[in-house]
């Protein structure tokens, strides 16, 4: 994700350091002028960056990683998506081909799933786990409990996601991402908020 110039000397400013001269303006590092037990606390803190596009929230992770040369590395990950006119609710991507070993995977949130029998034999009554693999053949496990049951087939929350949390959230944001083309067009829509 790229940064103006204005949101690199906020962020320069607010951590008291100066900035990396480096060419590359997508990347930022900071050299900090703060004590160390100060970076070691700032090294470690899980901060959340959230931009808005469209009626969509885009909460995307921050944390600073200090590398030897005291230089703090702010590192983005995918982001957790909300629909604002759902409600605040997590996007939902509806045309899936997963499946588990009893499921196929009919929708997918990052907070919730819908799940239909592979068998008239598989039901979901209680929490379980489920595991499927995405198109990048990257292995998520989920621990899922049924919210109700539709004629489509089981709504169930998303309790815990054992393995695949970072995958699963890139897997969403790059389906939102092409779902929605037109709103990423203008990155002049995007409004970033610390």
């Amino acid at each position: 994700m790229d940064l103006t110039k204005e949101e690199l000397s906020f962020i320069s400013s607010v951590v008291g350091s100066n900035k990396d001269n480096t060419n590359d303006s997508s990347q930022l590092s900071l050299r900090t002028t703060l004590p160390d037990t100060l970076k070691g606390l700032l090294s470690h803190a899980k901060l959340t960056m959230l931009a808005e596009v469209g009626h969509y929230q885009l909460w995307f992770p921050l944390e600073f990683k200090l590398n030897d040369d005291g230089y703090l590395n702010p590192v983005l990950s995918a982001p957790e998506v909300i629909d604002t006119e759902g409600v605040d609710r997590s996007w939902r991507y509806s045309d899936l081909n997963l499946q588990s070993e009893r499921f196929y995977v009919l929708s997918l949130s990052s907070s919730g799933v819908l799940l239909k029998p592979r068998d008239h034999r598989y039901s979901l009554t209680h929490a379980q786990h489920i595991t499927f693999k995405l198109p990048n053949k990257k292995k998520v496990t989920l621990l899922v409990d049924l919210v109700r049951k539709t004629n489509l087939g089981y709504a169930a929350k998303i309790v815990s996601i054992k393995s695949g949390k970072e995958a699963l959230r890139e897997y969403l944001f790059e389906k939102h991402k092409r779902e929605n083309a037109t709103l990423y067009e203008n990155t002049s829509d995007v409004t970033e908020h610390f």
